[in-house]
């Protein structure tokens, strides 16, 4: 999936909405300003901002024809309007009305529902579509039940699957620099269970895990931030879900569980562009179609030339 890069006479049509919506409240904020940045810097170019004038949806949906370009432009509006911790009703109205012209669907329904304080028909959805939910769907599938009453009882901490956790185990004995390795100390260094571990997660968490390690990304709100929209990027189907899912969880603070003052305000734009370019540029989907096992003894610094995701970059 990735950025799709439109041609240089298009880009304005793209910015003007995103101000359009940024002013839908009456207020252009600083951080929907940097977001505008960043998405220029992304895109190659350097317009003045302040000069752009507003754009009604029917004359963008007549300027922007490509399917992948709207779908782009209309997710784009999304986060924007999210970016500044209040998704006000006056720009999810205006986001959808930009929607419906383009023809998009995808996330603009839950950003309607979130404005108009429906937080918990909005966690429904996402609970749903939940990457790992599939995953363990094939496991179910393949192993059959047996792994997924294991799977329950190391979950919750009532016995290991010694046979699981000692495969895992075993990645400490790899060269240091390796993707087995740099794997097990990304587990030990932030207190992970291995799977097969007692407390440890279904065993394909072990998709996203290896995606810290590739990218370097740590596991922190604003790192968790930057892995999801790495996922974005690398994704073919359905990608800006998991930057929906991550501005809910570490900017606008629903979680399933109460989160405390300063825990969310975690979107950087500027990070979370480069963040979505490496994704974009990879040449690999981490959690479709990837078997980390046929590259666990490569180093993971090889890894990163193979397939394009490149060198962690200085804050992460």
């Amino acid at each position: 999936m990735g950025l799709k890069i439109p041609p240089a006479e298009l880009v304005p049509y793209g910015l003007r909405a995103m101000k359009t919506v940024a002013m839908a409240d009456g207020r252009f904020e600083q951080i929907e300003r940097r977001m505008m940045a960043a998405a220029q810097q992304a895109l190659g170019t350097d317009l003045d901002i302040d000069a752009l004038g507003p754009i009604t949806p029917e004359e963008l949906a007549t300027a922007i024809t490509d399917a992948g370009l709207r779908n782009q432009i209309a997710h784009g509006l999304v986060i924007l309007s999210m970016a500044d911790e209040e998704p006000s009703k006056a720009e999810s109205a205006l986001v959808s009305q930009f929607a419906r012209a383009l023809g998009v669907t995808g996330d603009i329904a839950n950003l309607e529902k979130l404005a108009a304080g429906h937080s918990m028909l909005v966690r429904f959805d996402l609970a749903r579509r939940v990457w790992v939910r599939d995953k363990v769907a094939v496991k179910l599938r393949e192993e059959g039940l047996g792994w997924l009453v294991r799977a329950a009882a190391t979950l919750a901490s009532i016995r290991e699957d010694t046979k699981l956790a000692e495969r895992y185990r075993a990645l400490a004995k790899l060269p240091s620099g390796t993707l087995g390795r740099s794997y097990f100390e990304f587990i030990r260094k932030n207190q992970f269970s291995l799977p097969g571990e007692k407390g440890s997660p279904p065993e394909p968490i072990v998709f996203h895990d290896m995606t810290h390690v590739l990218t370097g990304y740590d596991t922190t709100p604003r790192g968790e931030m930057q892995i999801a929209f790495f996922h974005a990027g690398s994704k073919r189907v359905d990608p800006f879900f998991f930057a929906f899912f991550a501005l809910l969880q570490f900017h606008l603070g629903f979680r399933s569980t109460p989160v405390a003052k300063g825990e969310h305000g975690h979107f950087v734009p500027e990070e979370t562009m480069v963040a979505l370019k490496r994704g974009g540029a990879s040449t690999i989907d981490p959690l479709d179609g990837w078997d980390p096992w046929e590259a666990i003894e490569t180093p993971v610094d090889e890894l990163r030339d193979r397939y394009r995701i490149g060198p962690p970059p200085p804050w992460a």
